[in-house]
């Protein structure tokens, strides 16, 4: 019988040992933004997680008690079960200790702190790691109970660490960190690699950390594609100039070609009453614009449009000259890609115009991307630049360094718009080992360099949605690219991969 009570007596304590540790984990590893959401879905646990979460230390200390207490319980069981094992302890005086009592003791020990181990720490702590959601939940109301239990000895003793903490210099309560932006880029990455976010989805949200670095120049229209109304125009001249170009609005120019007077917008003049053939005063249909400087950062501008509900910002350089013109939808397309309408009628930019063998580069080895691009471009013939071989790699670094072009399933866009650059090119890179990114821990066996103009941003939107289609719409892409032996083989798959996306 008392064999048995010491065995029930083990099984309990380790058990009880084990509900600490699992408690202990699932509290500290479950997101509070994870327990917001279960008390938003109506949990009725979650309240309690949620009480737990604000009251931390005190149920960490729940569980750290619990787990000494039932330790220290365990070893004294063990002790027991030595005994019924026929160890007897030495008395006072006796210098020789039986064979029996080190055999008893050896495993005793053995038993206790391989059980102790196992099903008291190790087991539980996998679960709740793996499960930590639910295991709070389960966790939450015996944990409850304990607090309820222990709050005595609990209060003396978090007071007593309290006072340790002041007097070491940390502040009385603990806050949870935030994630900073390359933590989220890291999530965000690990999310898209278990299937739970499309690469698309990824390359989206990529985009908007990115918006942080652009300037208003980045995305802007270059002035020479810009389409101006002059003033004083007959209403059978406006039509057929709106005929020929289809936007929706146009600067107005009244004296000073170098100063819009205005907005105008297409419905202004379509709700305008007038005779044909008589003159429009399209002054009276200007509307207001944002000025922004070409340097200004484009998501200060894209607030200040919100705000002031104005979807035409015009572009002035450090001289006040101007320059460009930034709409809405040139902000949106740098999160979301192209936005093609009804009336457009901009070229294709095809990435198998952009690629050619000389610009594809393999066996690339690298301690990280930015070091990557330039061994890449080391090792592309000049001829084969657009430009300078330092100047691009200047531009590309600078980018990577301000921020990560890594976008997961092995795959990294370095790119830069150049200044002087009349046709985008593209570079693709290979490294068979991979190029470890900095934060993340992944590599990076695939690099699509992107160099654009400057003045052009939507053909750097297009070819950076072509590539993303094609990992997308297939994984086959990714697995040939990584396979190819030649450089025209790489060519071949990039535009069977191009022409498959685009049916």
């Amino acid at each position: 019988m008392e064999t048995f009570v010491i065995l029930a007596a083990g099984v309990f304590l380790l058990l009880l040992n084990g509900f600490f540790v699992l408690a202990e984990f699932a509290i500290v590893k479950v997101r509070s933004s994870r327990v917001d959401e279960l008390v938003d879905s109506g949990h009725p646990q979650a309240p309690l997680l949620k009480e737990i979460h604000v009251k931390l230390d005190e149920y960490l200390s729940v569980c750290q008690v619990g787990i000494t207490l039932a330790s220290v319980a365990l070893g004294m069981v063990g002790k027991k079960g030595a005994e019924l094992l026929g160890a007897r302890e030495p008395e006072i005086g006796e210098f020789q200790i039986s064979m029996e009592y080190i055999v008893a003791i050896l495993v005793s020990y053995v038993l206790i702190s391989g059980s102790h181990i196992v099903i008291g720490e190790l087991v539980p702590k996998s679960i709740a790691i793996r499960i930590a959601d639910r295991a709070a939940l389960w966790a939450a109301l015996p944990l409850r109970f304990f607090h309820w239990l222990f709050f005595i000895p609990l209060w003396a003793l978090n007071r007593v660490a309290a006072v340790i903490l002041r007097l070491m210099g940390f502040p009385g309560k603990a806050e949870e960190g935030e994630h900073s932006e390359d933590e989220l880029r890291i999530i965000l990455d690990r999310s898209q690699a278990r299937g739970l976010l499309s690469f698309r989805r990824l390359l989206f949200i990529e985009n908007v950390f990115d918006l942080g670095e652009l300037k208003v120049k980045d995305a802007m229209r270059p002035r020479s594609q810009v389409r101006m109304l002059n003033a004083g125009l007959h209403w059978n001249d406006i039509h057929e100039f709106i005929r020929t170009w289809r936007y929706s609005r146009y600067p107005l120019i009244v004296d000073d070609p170098e100063k819009p007077a205005g907005i105008v917008h297409l419905k202004d003049i379509l709700f305008h009453q007038t005779t044909p053939g008589e003159a429009v005063d399209l002054k009276t249909l200007a509307r207001p614009y944002l000025s922004a400087l070409d340097t200004a950062p484009l998501e200060q501008v894209l607030a200040e449009m919100q705000r002031r509900r104005i979807h035409v910002a015009l572009v002035f350089n450090a001289e006040n000259r101007w320059i460009g013109l930034l709409s809405l939808e040139d902000v949106i397309e740098e999160v979301v890609g192209t936005i093609t309408d009804e009336f457009e009628t901009e070229d294709k930019v095809l990435l198998a115009d952009v690629i050619a063998p000389g610009r594809v580069v393999l066996g690339v080895e690298a301690p990280s991307l930015v070091e990557a691009v330039a061994v890449v471009l080391g090792r592309v013939q000049a001829s084969e630049l657009p430009l300078a071989a330092d100047l691009i790699r200047k531009a590309v670094q600078e980018r990577e360094r301000a921020a990560g072009t890594y976008l997961g399933k092995g795959i990294a866009m370095p790119h830069a718009r150049l200044a002087g650059l009349t046709k985008p090119v593209v570079i693709v890179a290979r490294s068979e080992r991979g190029i470890l990114v900095e934060k993340t821990g992944e590599r990076a066996r695939l690099l699509f360099i992107l160099l654009t103009p400057a003045g052009a941003p939507r053909v750097h939107q297009r070819l950076q949605a072509t590539i993303a289609a094609m990992i997308e719409n297939s994984e086959f892409v990714s697995e040939r690219l990584l396979d190819a032996t030649t450089p025209d083989q790489i060519i071949e798959i990039l535009r069977t991969g191009e022409q498959a996306a685009l049916d």
